[in-house]
């Protein structure tokens, strides 16, 4: 078993690195290893599961001997469920092996085909960690127990962390205005965080850099001091700038904090940060921030643009609108309106309207503006006139789509599942009556082979108009996880302006006999990392669990983490809530980012395993008590 495992590893690494360009390295997996490893997989060993590591991150910085955190996501992307363990493991480099040094390991819990699962893995306190500079790597299944698919694709590297005793300054965010005058004041918003593990003071400079020497000094505009720092603190600042008879051109706006190195660190290389393009001159600048328009017309169309001017001076330009075939718009594509803006100042936007008759054949097009196409006005920025909106159906007739479709978060297979979707005519013409069928897809993309799970009748909906309809029935899938899916008029007896648009995924639902636990933050539901913890399976969960949560500094950077506590939750019936908050360290002031998981030890075996933690940010300069957790994925 264990050599047709290496024959299988060793056809997937040559086809994917011979025959396709690109290979990453060690746990790097793109969309064309997962291809060759599905198809060389599916010829080598038929029916069988294909474990792989998603994403492992860790926090920036460690203090020696501290208990820390890692998050890992395992994926199952063959066709059959399998369950393995996970090891969270440290690497000198970015090659990642079952030699390197282990600090955890968890469970994934039963995986079924296209579904994950996020796990918190914890290494405790006092684990023996060597200072230096270290990689978090995972591994699945690393002892090949699981007969799989493909055997190369079970690592992953994640972005080096720091373990020692020491600050790390570095800037997570640089913006400066999209043009400056020659001459004049603005200010530079910056944001430096301190990654490290202990509190340092920190001076950022500000400089602006010539487009045609990036790696140069550049002009230095501004510059700030600020109080030390505490470990996982970050800093928003608004620092004056000014240039004096600067060039006309095009600059990159940066900001780096101790760049006299004043400040010993744990790592050296992160303080300089690259900002937007920042256009000097004096002229206007010309851009479209929007186009809208109706979802179908006849032989009017219509779209409404927004342009801006975020140039240094005011300007007058003329904006036409186009209708095309593909979402590129060129010179060639048939042109349907145009209007002028008068004398619009810098910094500001306007709406502007435009209609007329629409010129071409029935069918699918793109709504598109474009200001100042002749280039009659001299702007900063010539290459940034043109927006492309999304598609409307043109000519006389309906256009059926499915615009919401949900059903209750967890159902047993064998057991009827009541369905609700919105169904509405976008079109210029009343559609006649037709059917709508529910189907259960494995993946967000609903398929002609997606098990049928009950049909509804859709009544006849004029122009503009919408109806709820409802379906209730089973369907033969496996237990696990489905997104809920419908489809209006799938024989196509309805003949329609668009027809690609007649189906719609909506969420997940876990298939099967098992509890499913989540987390939520509703609407209003505020307190010191309040979070509410759900059953929406269809069984009891089967012992009590706990929620975990940690704190890092910013969504954008991978810590420092501090942990934060946790909750106990005991046994949950089906349909059953509870509110939870953090009980033990307690949540650090200022601003940062608070995550919760519940059950991180994977022991509850679920219908759904990757829906279990909740990230969430604190605002700028509030305390801990006004922690707002949103779900973001």
């Amino acid at each position: 078993m264990r050599a047709a495992r290496r024959l299988r590893k060793l056809a997937s690494g040559v086809v994917a690195c011979g025959w396709l360009v690109g290979c990453g390295g060690p746990g790097e997996v793109g969309p064309a290893e997962l291809f060759v490893d599905t198809v060389v997989g599916a010829v080598v060993s038929s029916k069988a599961p294909d474990l792989w590591i998603s994403s492992v991150s860790g926090p920036s910085s460690v203090l020696p001997g501290s208990a820390f955190g890692a998050t890992i996501t395992a994926c199952n992307q063959g066709v059959r469920s399998a369950r393995a363990s996970v090891h969270l493991v440290l690497s000198g480099d970015t090659g990642i092996s079952v030699t390197d040094l282990r600090v955890g390991s968890a469970e994934t819990g039963l995986l079924h085909p296209n579904q994950c699962a996020t796990l918190h893995v914890s290494v405790p306190a006092g684990t023996a960690i060597p200072e230096g500079r270290w990689y978090p790597g995972a591994l699945v299944d690393p002892e090949d127990e699981v007969p799989e698919l493909s055997e190369s694709n079970n690592a992953r590297v994640g972005l080096p962390m720091a373990f020692g005793v020491g600050p790390d300054l570095t800037v997570a965010q640089v913006e400066a205005p999209d043009s400056l005058l020659p001459s004049g004041e603005f200010l530079t918003r910056v944001t430096v965080c301190n990654l490290g593990t202990v509190r340092a003071p920190a001076h950022v400079e500000v400089s602006l850099v010539p487009d045609a020497a990036p790696s140069g000094m550049g002009l230095g505009v501004g510059s700030a001091s600020l109080e030390p720092l505490a470990e996982g603190q970050c800093q928003a600042l608004r620092i004056p700038s000014r240039v004096d008879a600067l060039p006309e051109g095009t600059y990159a706006v940066a900001a780096r904090v101790d760049a006299a190195q004043a400040v010993s660190e744990l790592e050296e290389g992160n303080n300089l940060r690259v900002g937007s393009p920042v256009a000097v001159g004096t002229r206007p600048d010309f851009v479209l921030s929007g186009v809208k328009g109706p979802a179908s017309f006849g032989g009017t169309a219509t779209l409404t643009a927004t342009v801006c001017n975020q140039g240094t001076t005011a300007g007058t330009a003329q904006v036409e609108a186009f209708l095309s075939e593909d979402a590129q718009l060129t010179e060639a594509d048939p042109r349907f309106g145009v209007a002028s803006v008068d004398a619009l100042p810098p910094g500001q936007c306007v709406p502007v309207n435009l209609s007329g008759p629409a010129g071409v054949s029935p069918g699918a097009y793109f709504l598109a503006a474009w200001v100042d196409r002749s280039q009659a006005v001299a702007e900063l920025g010539e290459d940034n006139n043109l927006r492309v909106g999304a598609r409307a159906a043109v000519g006389e007739g309906p256009d059926l789509t499915v615009t919401t479709v949900s059903a209750q978060r967890g159902a047993q297979a064998a057991h009827a599942l009541e369905a609700t979707a919105t169904v509405c005519n976008q079109g210029t013409a009343p559609s006649p009556a037709t059917s709508l069928e529910f189907a259960l897809s494995a993946t967000a993309s609903l398929p002609a082979s997606a098990p049928v799970l009950a049909q509804a009748r859709v009544p006849a909906l004029e122009a503009g108009a919408c109806a709820q309809v409802a379906g209730t029935g089973s369907a033969p899938v496996a237990e696990g996880s489905w997104y809920l899916g419908a489809w209006v008029d799938r024989p196509g007896a309805v003949r329609e302006l668009l027809e690609t648009n007649n189906s719609r995924t909506g969420h997940r639902l876990g298939m099967g006999e098992g509890p499913d636990l989540t987390l939520s933050a509703p609407p209003g539901q505020t307190g010191a990392g309040l979070v509410t913890v759900c059953n929406q399976g269809t069984q009891p969960t089967r012992r009590p669990t706990r929620v975990a949560f940690s704190q890092t500094a910013d969504v954008a950077l991978s810590g420092p983490e501090r942990l934060a506590g946790e909750a106990a939750v005991p046994v949950l019936l089906p349909g059953q809530c509870l509110a939870v908050a953090p009980a033990g360290e307690g949540l650090a002031e200022g601003r940062g980012v608070l995550s919760a998981w519940v059950d991180p030890a994977q022991e509850e075996q679920e219908l759904i395993e990757d829906n279990n933690t909740l990230t969430g940010s604190l605002l700028p300069g509030e305390s801990a008590e006004r922690w707002v957790v949103s779900a973001r994925r």
